[in-house]
């Protein structure tokens, strides 16, 4: 054989290692540019690769600032020196940023370009030098460089090619750590503005229901009073107003944590029928003002006490209830309640709230239940409301397991429809069962009882000591955690109403002691938490504590009278 066909067949297979070899470079660069997430492990491990290749002790990556016209070399460091910012001008490298295309410069070209003045051979001579120009999203961000100086023959243009097609993919490792780090960068700023979002909601819930809570706490502590008829209208349009303005604030905070996933289902057990009366009893006076008959049905196999959140039910068909009202000039509005299926342990329950006034367009019927978007461009301004109200109460019946749905035409009056799963509680009670007491001389079971309220807010305290002096309770008052454990210790007591939102010591550190108290007597004692907040989002705070029950604020007598009797001692 001939020394050729030798030499061709060698060259064929050098070939071929060598484009094996660059297969494997590009794809382990590729694959640290990826699983890396330091800028140095990235060039660490990207020198390494091409040292298969070529000497790289004068590898560098050279990073541009076009603004200041500085180059900077984040990874490269000799013996003596560590470079930040250079100036650029007079450098090969500047040289190569303005010329964007690889280049292979031995002696006699760097002698050229210093001679014309286009460079100035600013550090160590070299004998050969080879550049790329690594661009990424339309921006010169650095330039892959190899020098060395020894052998004038150490590089040829098959080199150039092959560092060009392995600098495209330093190229690529570059820009998926800018874009990793700016995706880090934004998440922990997005994650951070949500942080503070949530934190400001929180405040802001807690600023606006505490004088709220004060406002209609007062009303029933009035309407309790026998008033006069003349003042009994006043005071239940202030009571109305009152609930519509905590409906409004629930709804903007509600619609919040949705956004943000944070929402939460409470399952605590409520007499559906006292439920539904409250409701009948809440709405009756906008009704009789406008001189609209309210009619409430409940079939007789439907259950009286289930679990789920009471809250959210209440918010969801007031929400409906509010727009039937404010909708409807003349006629009626009706709420009906009838059972749609039941197991051994569950229900699901059909609410329809229907009325005969204006009436929405077919067109409209997906429309109103999207945020801030109501049926026509002037209802806001003829009837008021955000157009946040239908919105909230599609998303808070889906996330429950639930469905709403809407028939209606213009002029022709509205049916909103939606189904709830329940579960059954192990008690049923009579049906008749409301959530106010009928008469002084029913509420006589807490007589003697002696009760600890923890509450900072005086007004708030002095509402709930009037329902509670008035039905024979013994109370005493606790203005923190810390005053409340001293007196728990101190003294007896039947319950305690805990105050979640305190200074000094919050209600949630307080029963955290009281359950952590070698006194079985004082471990033991019933808790109820009375707050302005849903337990809910205090769910991460008050896991493990075994709060016996809560009372959610402004609360109404009959609900405090039914729970403190429930879990007193």
């Amino acid at each position: 054989m001939k020394p050729t066909a030798l030499y061709a067949i060698y060259r064929n297979i050098t070939e071929k290692k060598k484009d094996i070899e660059t297969r494997n470079v590009i794809l382990n660069i590729s694959n640290a540019a990826l699983s890396q997430t330091e800028s140095t492990d990235i060039y660490s491990i990207i020198q390494h690769e091409l040292s298969r290749f070529w000497k790289t002790k004068n590898f560098y990556i050279v990073l541009y600032n076009d603004e200041n016209k500085t180059l900077t070399l984040p990874f490269y460091t000799d013996e003596k020196d560590y470079f930040t910012e250079i100036p650029a001008k007079g450098t090969l490298t500047a040289w190569l940023f303005r010329k964007l295309e690889p280049v292979l410069m031995k002696v006699p070209e760097i002698d050229a370009l210093e001679a014309s003045g286009e460079i100035g051979l600013v550090g160590t001579p070299c004998l050969v030098w080879l550049g790329v120009p690594l661009i990424v999203e339309n921006e010169v961000l650095g330039a892959m460089v190899l020098q060395d100086y020894e052998n004038e023959d150490a590089f040829s243009h098959d080199d150039l090619r092959l560092l060009t097609l392995i600098g495209n993919q330093i190229a690529l490792a570059i820009q998926r750590k800018k874009m990793m780090t700016r995706l880090i960068a934004e998440r922990a700023k997005a994650e951070e503005a949500a942080k503070l979002k949530q934190q400001f909601m929180s405040t802001m819930s807690h600023e606006i229901r505490t004088p709220l809570n004060e406002v209609i706490g007062i009303t029933n502590l009035l309407l309790q009073g026998n008033p006069r008829e003349d003042q009994m209208e006043f005071i239940k349009t202030l009571r109305f107003s009152g609930n519509h303005l905590l409906t409004l604030v629930n709804d903007v905070l509600d619609f919040n944590k949705m956004e943000s996933g944070m929402i939460v289902f409470e399952k605590a057990q409520f007499n559906l029928h006292g439920f539904i009366g409250e409701l009948k009893r809440s709405y009756s006076f906008r009704t009789d003002e406008k001189k609209l008959e309210f009619r409430v049905n409940i079939a007789e196999d439907v259950p009286g006490e289930i679990i789920g959140d009471s809250i959210r039910l209440n918010q969801v068909i007031s929400n409906i209830l509010s727009n039937a009202v404010k909708f409807t000039s003349t006629g009626f509005v009706e709420l009906s309640v009838t059972k749609i299926s039941g197991k051994e342990k569950s229900v699901l329950l059909q609410f329809v709230i229907a009325d005969s006034g204006i009436g929405i367009p077919a067109d409209k019927h997906q429309q109103i239940f999207e945020s801030y978007t109501q049926a026509s461009d002037d209802t806001t301004r003829r009837f008021g409301g955000t157009g946040l109200g239908l919105s909230i109460v599609k998303r808070l019946i889906e996330l429950q397991g639930g469905e709403v749905w809407v028939e209606s035409k213009p002029e022709e009056g509205s049916k909103f429809f939606f189904n709830l799963p329940f579960l059954l509680a192990a008690d049923q009670v009579s049906r008749n069962k409301g959530s106010e007491p009928r008469s002084d001389e029913e509420c006589d079971q807490l007589v003697g009882k002696r009760i600890l309220i923890a509450e900072d807010n005086k007004i708030n305290f002095f509402v709930a000591n009037k329902f509670l002096s008035k039905w024979g309770a013994v109370v005493s008052l606790a203005e923190n955690g810390e005053i409340a454990l001293r007196m728990i210790n101190e003294n007896e007591y039947d319950l305690v109403l805990m105050d979640l939102h305190m200074p000094v010591m919050d209600g949630i550190e307080a029963t955290r002691l009281i359950r952590e108290s070698e006194k079985e007597e004082i471990r033991t004692m019933p808790v109820v938490a009375l707050t302005a907040a849903i337990m809910s989002e205090h769910e991460d705070k008050i896991e493990g504590l075994n709060i016996n029950d809560y009372i959610l604020k402004p609360f109404k007598p009959g609900e405090l009278y039914d729970k403190v009797l429930k879990h007193c001692k």
